[in-house]
């Protein structure tokens, strides 16, 4: 088995100074202003799909420093670098100023290789984003939105890809490598959900009035960690369809033809050699049916999590309702006051309104203070009196509890025990079948009866060798065999 090419470091393919750009360097304010400035310039580009021209993209730079007030810092920064921008003079114009620390902004950029200048015929000058530097800006525009990650619609994919091989141009290597990176971001952004719940439910509560935060703890359970990780647990569950994915996947699996298929497929897609398209479509089945029969757990730990730290909430509000100030008597105090003030206002109430409820003065009496704990007599339990039954009552429990027993040896459970009794191999004796199973008689029938089912995937064989004691009974030798197909 050939193994897959290493993975190239990503500092052998980035610039050597990608990360100087945000180095504190002159007027240490100005320095928060290009991440700022590189999200712009990424969100404009995006919008175009084409390259910006130069002097759009100092305009872009001088509009956003003249939004955030940044003249003063400017100014302050070409005085004191005389050798990078020319120093001004009485006629320079706050508006030239940010035009040349733009210019100067942007050389930066060039220098550190956040983008490039591609110059035509015409001498004009593009400004282009590195493919690097795409994939950089996306993600920290990720961070700066400080959304959850979503969810919704990954796990539906994916069983659409899977489940669609009576298709007509149905492509199996691209239907698993599909399904693959649909499945990875599902448990990349599981793992990274509830490694921050703590970080969004304070995001999500922070600054809330008390009916704000009494709506989301009661009413909109979806809106802390946002409505795909909701929809996750409702309309797009996990259950709904992670049986048939991995049905489908190790049905696949088993079929020796149809791996070299679909690695024949994939190598001519990927140039690679038939072996390590094979290694792949392999590593690719083995990770989607381990990322889905382990997301049970992790989901119970973001709602154990997510319950715990949105009790967040509730403090918030007690703090709201008690203040910082005064405590919970001294509010008992002033809602009395309030509601006194207000008892003209409530005797002018509807005729179907409820009078007001007091509960009247009660003097002290002798229960109002200790009372000492009074002797009780001993307990007594009464007789148990066990049932008769009668023959026909005592044969229908047992016929019941026969079928409760029958039902619960399932076809395919009865072929997981089975199969982990061969332990890898392609058959067991009757002989080499634990004591344990070979005592219960009810469970060994099951397993010869469920033999011919064509749901399992063994047999039996009658063998030559000598009786076997099973149970009280004496049986001929049998061999539970693993089928080929």
């Amino acid at each position: 088995m050939q193994n897959l090419p290493a993975a190239r470091n990503p500092f052998d393919i980035l610039p050597p100074n990608l990360f100087n750009l945000f180095s504190t360097h002159g007027i240490a304010s100005l320095q928060r202003h290009y991440m700022a400035v590189l999200l712009r310039l990424y969100s404009r580009t995006e919008f175009t799909r084409f390259p910006l021209d130069r002097d759009v993209v100092i305009a872009e730079i001088a509009d956003y420093l003249k939004y955030e007030h940044a003249e003063q810092d400017v100014a302050a920064f070409i005085a004191t670098e005389n050798d990078v921008i020319e120093a001004p003079t009485q006629k320079t114009k706050s508006h030239d100023q940010l035009l040349d620390y733009a210019a100067y902004m942007l050389r930066r950029m060039v220098d550190c290789g956040w983008v490039e200048r591609e110059q035509h015929t015409d001498y004009s000058e593009s400004i282009i984003f590195p493919d690097y530097a795409f994939t950089l800006l996306e993600a920290l525009r990720s961070i700066q939105e400080q959304k959850p990650r979503e969810f919704k619609g990954q796990l539906y994919t994916a069983h659409q890809l899977l489940t669609s091989s009576n298709k007509k141009d149905f492509s199996a290597a691209l239907a698993i490598t599909q399904a693959y990176e649909n499945v990875r971001q599902v448990s990349r952004g599981l793992s990274e959900l509830n490694q921050n719940i703590r970080r969004y439910i304070e995001r999500a509560t922070r600054g809330r009035d008390v009916p704000a935060l009494l709506k989301m703890q009661f009413d909109d359970y979806s809106q802390t960690l946002g409505p795909s990780y909701h929809a996750l647990k409702t309309s797009d569950h996990v259950s709904r369809y992670r049986r048939a994915i991995i049905d489908q996947l190790q049905r696949w699996q088993r079929n020796a033809n149809w791996l070299t298929e679909t690695a024949n497929e994939l190598a001519t897609q990927r140039r690679l050699s038939p072996a390590q398209a094979g290694d792949e479509i392999a590593s690719n089945i083995l990770f989607i049916i381990q990322q889905l029969e382990a997301l049970d757990p992790i989901i119970e730990e973001i709602d154990r999590r997510h319950a715990q730290y949105l009790k967040t909430s509730l403090r918030q509000v007690r703090y709201q309702l008690v203040g910082m100030s005064s405590n919970f008597k001294d509010r008992l105090v002033s809602l009395a006051r309030l509601l006194s003030n207000a008892e003209p206002d409530l005797n002018q109430r509807h005729a179907d309104m409820p009078a007001l409820q007091a509960q009247p003065v009660r003097l002290t009496d002798l229960n109002s203070y200790y009372t000492p704990p009074q002797k009780r007599k001993l307990f007594a339990p009464l007789d148990v009196a066990s049932p008769v039954l009668s023959p026909s009552d005592l044969m229908q429990l047992r016929n019941a509890t026969l079928d409760n027993v029958t039902q619960s040896l399932t076809p395919d459970k009865v072929n997981k025990l089975v199969l982990h009794l061969m332990n890898g191999t392609n058959c067991i004796a009757a002989a080499d079948l634990p004591a344990s199973l070979r005592d219960d008689l009810h469970v060994l029938t099951a397993v010869i009866a469920y033999s011919h089912h064509p749901e399992v995937q063994y047999g039996i064989e009658i063998t030559d060798e000598p009786p076997v004691a099973i149970g009280e009974f004496m049986v001929k030798a049998f061999i539970l065999k693993k089928d080929e197909g």
